[in-house]
This record gives structure tokens, sequence and C-alpha cells, in this order.
């Protein structure tokens, strides 16, 4: 059975399996979360992509695995940071702000690093941009299994892509990139996020050119997109919270943000306990999501 992937939801079905001294497995990704007993599989889900952004992901993979450079990243450790901010930004509001996004910048990444061919390249910009990340970010791909057995925790095995490193290799070179812009920008800058950089509407010209040039020597294409009626707020928790009009339509943004996945990690690392273990080699079920 498919469910809409929820905390509430997800915590009562386990702990009515819990209660009820049953035996079954849970396997949790970025995406999908599986709960497999006995009597069948329930899956719980945030998203659902269309096949073609598993069709780019394959190429993508094929590729890297194929590239001398991509086992050489593989083997190394990489920062998985991918937003920063002034560090002396203060909650403020702005009727415009000026904003740069990267066009494609995790592909044109893979692109310029020699990590995939231009085939592939090509396929992933006819993704739509709400896509292509994803595509590229099963690179990273990651689930942790949980094994009940009498409703008590037996066993914790973590399985992560081969391909991890590559896809925080991007994400350090896109910060390294937004990085410099952020030191050319200097207090005209706010922040960035993942490909897209903000910074005050009134930044000199020199500045914006000097920008313009860090991308273009690094190969990347960019685009300026409308954003008005900008709101910075900080909470107790010191979170910032970006509230915007972007290309016509609200968007917000947090520095630090909870969502049904994170949280559903915290309950189940929480709950999942190992209170003994049977078996001394911990076997991964079948049991996988696209």
């Amino acid at each position: 059975m498919n469910f809409k992937r929820d905390t509430k939801s997800f915590e009562a079905y386990i702990e009515f399996l819990k209660a009820n001294k049953k035996t079954f497995t849970i396997r949790h990704g970025t995406y999908t979360t599986y709960i497999e007993t006995q009597f069948g599989k329930n899956k719980y889900e945030t998203t659902k992509f269309d096949n073609r952004v598993f069709i780019a992901a394959n190429m993508i993979k094929r590729d890297v695995k194929n590239s001398p450079k991509g086992q050489e990243i593989m083997q190394r450790y990489h920062s998985k940071v991918n937003f920063g901010h002034r560090q002396d930004i203060k909650p403020f509001t702005a009727e415009r702000v000026l904003n740069i996004d990267i066009s494609s910048a995790y592909a044109t990444c893979l692109l310029n690093s020699g990590l995939i061919t231009q085939e592939t390249f090509e396929y992933v910009k006819r993704l739509r941009k709400e896509e292509r990340l994803p595509a590229v970010g099963m690179l990273a791909r990651s689930a942790c299994y949980w094994e009940y057995e009498g409703g008590e925790c037996t066993g914790i095995h973590v399985d992560r892509a081969e391909t991890a490193e590559v896809f925080f290799y991007l994400i350090e070179e896109i910060n390294l990139l937004m990085k410099s812009i952020e030191w050319e920008l200097g207090r005209y800058f706010y922040f960035y996020w993942v490909d897209g950089v903000f910074f005050d509407y009134d930044t000199p010209q020199a500045l914006v050119a000097k920008v313009e040039t860090i991308l273009i020597e690094a190969g990347y294409r960019y685009k300026y997109e409308s954003v008005s009626d900008f709101r910075l707020t900080k909470d107790k928790r010191e979170v910032f919270r970006v509230d915007m009009v972007k290309n016509g339509e609200q968007k917000q943004y947090q520095f630090s943000t909870r969502n049904e996945g994170r949280d559903i990690t915290a309950y189940l690392a929480n709950a999942g306990k190992v209170k003994h273990t049977k078996h001394s080699n911990f076997h991964k079920p079948k049991a996988a999501d696209k």
C-alpha cells in the first residue's frame, strides 16, 4: 500500500507493530520509506518522479563510474554545505533584491569536471528545473535499514551509493564558487542557496560585473531572476527565514529547517535501539524503490 510520508502516521504504525511484538523491516531513504511485514509492504513517499528522472540518474551514474576522475573522487571526503550567509546579517526587508541563478549548475559542474558526456548533459538539461537536482542527487542515494523481531530492534544497516562522494564533490565545487562571489560582493552580499546568490539591489555595477566574470571564467551560464518584497526574519532558535516574491511566485527559504524525512530519522534513531542481536551478520532486505 502507498501512503504520503508524514511523521505522525508513520510513528503510530511502528508503535503498533512494536506493541504487538511483530517482526518487520524498515527501509528509510531520502524520498521513500518502506515498512515490510509478513503480510506485505507499506510505502510512504514524499515525491513521485517521472521515469525520465531515473533515466537521467542512471546515465549520470554510468558516466561517473566510467570516468577516471569519478573513480578518484569516490575515494575522497567532501563537504556537504550548500548554503551560506553573511556572518553579520540581521533581519531586514527590501522592495527589490538582485538574484543570480546558475543555469543547470550541478549538471554543468559534472560536465566541466569531465564526469559526464555531452550527451548526458543535454539529456539532463531537458529535464524540468525541479527534476535536475534530484536526478544528480541520486548519486548520493542512501537508505538506513532497521530490522525488528518480536517488536524489538535486532539490527541496523546503512547503505549509501558508492558514487555519493561525487555528489558531495559537486556541492563543494558550487559552494567554493559561491564563496568567491560572497567575498567579491562583501557587504552587499546577503546569502546563497544551492545555485542562487542574493545580494543588494544597489550593488555597484563594477562589483556585479566581477561576479559575472567569475561565473563566465568558471564555465557557468547564469541568469537574473526578478525578486521583490524580500523579508529576512530570525526566530528564537537562531534560524533565519527568507520570504520573497521570485518571478511572481511566493518563495521561502530557511538556513536551518526541519522536514518529515529528518523527523522520521530522529524518531527511528531513538526508537530503534538494538536490544538484542540474534544474527551476527545483518542481511539487507531486498525492498527497494526507484
